[in-house]
């Protein structure tokens, strides 16, 4: 087996040392911290609130299939809130100053069927320094039905993919259910890349969530209701979230303004690493709070990608200070519009993608 090729980005630049100073004395000037606040908190205790209370509405309140499809519509927007704004916080260490709390709040995503412990190392690590980097993020490397990249092959089915490609996305929660999460944590790797050492207590962790996932959103519904209905549902609920986690991703690195830089002979990448981010990023939706809201912030992605230990309740603020100095030192920097044209540049991209003239 070969040995994956190492990866270097130049050193950290003038540009990104005057905007750490500057976001850093935002915080000190204010007295903040670049963690969670109570408004947050309050955001995280109505998530839960709301999916538990649709979740006991779903399995023992429901009478009709229009009040079983109302709660299961419910559930999967709860668990969205929980995801970017409860998980994704937590995994990242923003969510709180109390380590212990943060670990909490990212094992929502064990909670949901997943694993916290893969994604700090898929997510955190991997897409966040290889930003549409091909072999490397795994965010764009999703197999041979789909072309994310112009550094990716194109096959004759790309043509079509701006189609189909909402279906493939629905399956993502579903997938790393059932197969992703295993395959890597018996392979050791995600995509070529070893994952780092790992604590004894990860893979009884591993199984119990899945177990305790399975208990409650399987096997306690189906002691009231038909099988067919709750896998129905199950299926239903999941194919949802899968499409609505995928899509926001998406917007904010496979437009047509983004780049997908590759290493030069040696390993070394084009650009420093700040500079790859406003490269490889892009905004959507700025300015709108029901968005910001409801992605976790997500919409500032450019913010997140650059200061990712901050937590998203302050992108809105600090955004601001990455554009002005984006702009003092000539650096582009990128917002795909609202969210229906960040939509339309994504889809727009895929048929590009899917283009012979692509290849």
């Amino acid at each position: 087996m070969s040995e994956v090729q190492r990866l270097a980005f130049p050193p950290r630049s003038q540009f990104f040392s005057a905007l750490k100073s500057r976001v850093d004395g935002y915080f000190t000037e204010r007295g903040l911290a670049q963690t969670g606040n109570a408004r947050l908190y309050l955001k995280a205790v109505f998530a839960l609130i709301l999916t538990l209370g649709s979740y006991a509405m779903l399995v023992w309140g429901v009478e009709h299939w229009w009040s079983a499809a109302l709660a299961a519509l419910v559930l999967v927007q709860s668990m969205a809130l929980l995801a970017f704004s409860v998980m994704h916080d937590g995994c990242h260490g923003s969510f709180s100053q109390k380590r212990w709390l943060n670990w909490v709040a990212g094992a929502m995503m064990d909670v949901m069927g997943s694993s916290n412990v893969l994604w700090r190392q898929k997510h955190n690590l991997l897409h966040h320094t290889y930003t549409n980097v091909d072999g490397r993020d795994d965010d764009i490397c999703i197999g041979a039905l789909l072309r994310l990249s112009p550094n990716q092959p194109r096959h004759r089915v790309h043509r079509f993919q701006h189609w189909y490609a909402p279906a493939l996305y629905s399956l993502l929660s579903l997938y790393l259910l059932l197969y992703s999460d295993w395959q890597r944590m018996f392979s050791g790797k995600i995509g070529e890349t070893p994952m780092q050492a790992r604590q004894w207590w990860e893979w009884p962790y591993f199984l119990f969530s899945k177990a305790f996932y399975i208990a409650y959103a399987l096997i306690v519904p189906m002691l009231y209701h038909p099988v067919w209905q709750v896998l129905l549902v199950f299926i239903g609920i999941h194919l949802v979230f899968g499409l609505t986690l995928s899509i926001v991703f998406q917007l904010a690195h496979i437009v047509p303004e983004t780049e997908f830089p590759g290493p030069a002979e040696g390993g070394k990448m084009p650009y420093e690493w700040a500079e790859h981010q406003l490269r490889t990023t892009a905004n959507f939706a700025v300015g709108k709070p029901l968005a910001t809201f409801y992605t976790g912030g997500l919409n500032y992605q450019v913010e997140h990608h650059l200061f990712h230990k901050v937590s998203h309740v302050h992108y809105p603020a600090i955004s601001r200070i990455v554009r002005d100095t984006c702009a003092e030192y000539d650096i582009r920097y990128l917002d795909s519009g609202s969210t229906w044209q960040a939509l339309a540049a994504h889809f727009r991209f895929l048929r590009q993608m899917g283009h012979p003239s692509a290849a």
